[in-house]
């Protein structure tokens, strides 16, 4: 029960995500040996050296807070479409 505007939109979302996984397979074909070793030891120096535990976990927490945010409205959205029973 797609509006014809939800339905293009959902289209355009998936041409841009097809879009951006070649454009980042075209990137990663031409990456050399060396270029993928410095970019994964820097994400791996920015993930063991630079951040605390306790950012860590506020991290955690703010990302958790957001999904619970976003799966909450969702969740009225279905039920406002009537794809869920009132609660």
């Amino acid at each position: 029960m797609l509006t014809e505007e939800t339905a293009e939109t959902l289209a355009g979302y998936g041409r841009a995500n097809e879009y951006l996984k070649r454009e980042r397979w075209e990137r990663l074909a031409r990456m050399t040996p060396e270029e993928s070793r410095a970019i994964y030891s820097d994400l791996c120096a920015g993930y063991y050296g630079r951040v605390t535990a306790e950012e860590l976990a506020a991290v955690d927490r703010r990302r958790l807070a957001t999904m619970l945010k976003v799966r909450r409205a969702m969740a009225a959205v279905a039920r406002g479409l009537g794809y869920l029973d009132d609660e």
